[in-house]
């Protein structure tokens, strides 16, 4: 009976080892593409995006440039915001990912907003839009998905079964912490020590 028992857990854990890996798999792809979607938007939006040519009285032509700061005076600090946003969702909980998302996908929509006014300037202002969109999907993403995702803190909370299996054995312990588990945890910490007093 017992051997059914701890197959039956053996296996309830193989797929909560599954289902956090894939968590893990789809958050790094979200926030990845939210960063560089950012990075390639805060790019557009500072080069030139129309040259006129002027003559002046004398006769000397002289070129006038317009970058996207002169003709959407707001996408380069809204790209950057959701950057930032996403950024600092890579040290943040869960909770304060879902507010952060909500942020980048508000930055990329009015990023995108400068680009979809000016599509007659030229290439760089739909690369920006194009980018912007894609920064605002990554932002409402991690609003609807962040719930699934494993949090951060995570990785340093064992369950109470696994660490005192941990503290029974020394070389778990050593592996514990090759795999970036805390032999500090409070868990770990009280059933070694519990061990040490039998």
């Amino acid at each position: 009976m017992s051997e059914a028992n701890s197959e039956t857990a053996a296996d309830n854990s193989a797929a909560e080892t599954s289902t956090a890996a894939a968590g893990a798999a789809e958050r790094t792809r979200v926030l990845l593409a939210g960063i560089l979607a950012a990075a390639l938007s805060a790019l557009a939006a500072s080069r030139d995006w129309t040259a006129v040519n002027e003559t002046g009285h004398a006769g000397i032509t002289a070129t006038t440039a317009q970058a996207g700061t002169d003709l959407a005076s707001w996408a380069l600090p809204c790209a950057l915001a959701g950057g930032a946003a996403f950024l600092a969702m890579l040290a943040t909980g869960n909770r304060a990912r879902r507010v952060l998302g909500v942020v980048a996908a508000l930055a990329g929509l009015a990023t995108a907003l400068g680009g979809a006014l000016n599509l007659d300037a030229g290439a760089w202002p739909i690369t920006m839009g194009a980018a912007a969109l894609v920064l605002a999907s990554a932002g409402a993403a991690t609003t609807a998905r962040a719930g699934r995702w494993p949090d951060s803190r995570d990785r340093y909370e064992a369950a109470p079964d696994k660490a005192s299996a941990i503290a029974e054995d020394p070389v778990s312990l050593w592996n514990a912490l090759d795999s970036g588990e805390d032999p500090s945890s409070p868990n770990i910490t009280a059933s070694a020590q519990e061990k040490g007093r039998s």
